[in-house]
């Protein structure tokens, strides 16, 4: 029996690469990274050779379905290829890990969205800004869609997407605000190439994008509620457990896996400038300190032992996922809180190792000085604080109800 083009294109491409030849592809990128990051850095945008190398390691196939030439894989497997580039490239890999996350709830959307997104060509970067990053808004309902205007901030990976997912609010003919997450084609975007001057994560040319007055067909919209339900559109051909992983632990997971992957690289760089230094108090190599080595132990350690952690309970919530399981509210919640807590140790114990490197931090252009603003800036992210998360969980934990806008 003769293979439809899609079909042959998923059996090709399983032959070709697999999510763990993926996993050892990005951490053979690593040394390649280190040496562009400072032009990333620089160039405020992942520059297009960089970006084609990251794509040869098949981490954007990912979370693409497998009738459109994808893998299908699960989270777990995603996030590790996400840690190991940001190794090398923390802008990198922030925007290698939003698009896995994002790639996996286009899946969700309707098969006619789906056509639209992964048979545009190439591997898609897909921004979704969900996080009330838009102003000046304007929405327009009608019988076969809405019409939609604005500007939004922090489009991260914009200069390389073929689409973007907005978060916008319509009213129901009762008045009642009802948000859906539109997809937009990248090329109806006006973007400000000027508005990207930041301390951090400079590289993933987050930038400041405008749309004028833009139809989206109902089928190109998702149900904001559903989505974070767990479901999927009523025409969604894809039954994988990848697309039924819980929305936000997903999004949470896109920014601690690169996040912790750079707490891992400050570890790495702290162990190369101890072993060249000459402490100026002393005059004594560093390399001899018994606090150093202590330092860089525990530092090795902590970062492995919060990385496997996480991938540990990724995976166990996959398992769930995989065999049917209900997921309920304390179960995404306590997941939440988990990945806020290591973010959370993990800068304390980066924090630790930038002090032990003393003046070798302070000279610009350097890894530990980027590695330094980088993780800070990351750290920083709404769905990494511990306060609005930690709050929600103890709530359930009381028997109260949840603080109006939990993202659970």
């Amino acid at each position: 029996m003769a293979l439809r083009p899609l079909q042959k294109l998923e059996v090709e491409y399983e032959h070709r690469m697999g999510g763990e030849e993926v996993v050892a592809n990005a951490a053979s990128l690593v040394p390649w990274l280190l040496d562009q990051a400072g032009r990333v850095d620089r160039e405020r945008t992942i520059p297009h050779d960089v970006a084609a190398r990251l794509i040869e390691t098949g981490i954007f196939r990912l979370a693409q379905p497998r009738r459109f030439g994808g893998m299908s894989a699960s989270p777990s497997v995603m996030w590790r290829a996400v840690f190991e580039i940001a190794r090398g490239c923390a802008s990198c890999a922030w925007v290698a890990g939003l698009t896995c996350a994002n790639l996996l709830v286009v899946g969700r959307f309707s098969e006619a969205a789906q056509n639209d997104v992964f048979l545009s060509g190439g591997s898609p970067v897909v921004p979704l800004l969900t996080g009330g990053v838009g102003h000046d808004v304007t929405i327009e309902t009608r019988s076969d869609g809405i019409e939609v205007s604005g500007k939004w901030r922090y489009a991260s990976g914009i200069d390389l997407a073929s689409w973007v997912g907005l978060l916008v609010s319509p009213k129901t003919e009762d008045g009642q605000v009802n948000p859906v997450l539109v997809l937009v084609p990248a090329e109806a975007f006006m973007v400000d190439n000027e508005s990207w001057h930041v301390m951090g994560m400079r590289g993933t040319g987050s930038k400041n994008i405008a749309l004028q007055k833009t139809f989206v067909p109902a089928y190109r919209t998702m149900d904001w509620a559903a989505l974070q339900a767990g479901e999927t559109h009523a025409t969604c051909p894809n039954d994988e457990a990848a697309y039924r992983f819980p929305l936000n632990a997903l999004l949470a997971m896109s920014v601690i896996a690169p996040t912790l992957g750079v707490a891992s690289a400050v570890a790495e760089e702290y162990a190369a400038i101890v072993s060249q230094r000459v402490q100026s108090g002393t005059h004594q190599r560093q390399i001899a300190d018994k606090a150093s080595h202590v330092d860089l132990a525990t530092g090795i350690a902590t970062m492995d032992l919060l990385r496997n952690a996480l991938i540990s309970e990724v995976e166990a919530i996959e398992h769930k996922v995989e065999h049917g399981q209900a997921l309920n509210v304390e179960d995404r919640a306590l997941l939440r809180m988990k990945i806020a807590i290591t973010a959370r140790n993990g800068l304390a114990v980066a924090q630790g190792l930038f002090a032990g490197v003393g003046g070798s931090l302070l000279p610009e252009g350097t890894r530990i000085e980027r590695q330094f603003r980088d993780l800070h800036a990351m750290s920083s992210h709404f769905l990494l604080q511990p306060v609005p998360i930690g709050e929600a969980y103890g709530r359930l934990l009381l028997g109260l109800d949840l603080p109006s806008g939990a993202r659970l």
